[in-house]
C-alpha cells in the first residue's frame, strides 16, 4: 500500500478530434489501496493531461462537499425563517397586538432579500 495515489502508466491514444493541438491519453492510476484504474485525459502534452485530470478530480471533490453543505444551509435557513414567523406570532397573540407579527414578517422579508441579492452577486463573480 502507498500513502498517495500515483500515475503508473500514461499512453498516448490519438490526437483530439475536436481540439487540434490536443491529444487523448489513457492514464493508469494506482490508488492508495493498491488497485489500479484507467482514466482518459486530454492535454497538449502528457504533463498537461495529468494536471488537467488532477484538477478535474479536485473540482469534483469540492463540488461534492459544497452540495452537502447546501442541504445543511437550507435546513438552517428554514429553521430561522420558521422561528422568525412563529416566534413573533406567538408573542403577538400574548400581547394582543399585531405589531410583533408585522415586525417578524418584516425581518423575514429583509433577510430573504439580503440572501437573494447576496447569492445573485456571488453567482456573477
Amino acid at each position: 500500500m502507498t500513502k498517495k495515489r500515483k500515475a503508473i502508466d500514461c499512453k498516448l491514444i490519438r490526437p483530439s478530434n475536436s481540439n487540434p493541438g490536443y491529444f487523448k491519453y489513457d492514464i493508469t492510476i494506482q490508488e492508495k489501496d493498491g488497485t489500479t484504474s484507467s482514466q482518459p485525459a486530454y492535454g497538449k502534452d502528457m504533463q498537461d493531461a495529468i494536471s488537467r485530470l488532477i484538477w478535474n478530480e479536485r473540482v469534483e471533490k469540492v463540488t461534492t462537499k459544497a452540495n452537502k453543505n447546501k442541504s445543511i444551509e437550507y435546513g438552517v435557513m428554514a429553521a430561522i425563517v420558521t422561528v422568525c414567523i412563529i416566534g413573533p406570532g406567538v408573542w403577538s397573540s400574548m400581547q394582543g397586538t399585531p405589531l410583533f407579527s408585522v415586525a417578524g414578517l418584516s425581518m423575514v422579508a429583509l433577510v430573504g432579500t439580503a440572501v437573494y441579492w447576496f447569492n445573485r452577486w456571488l453567482s456573477k463573480r
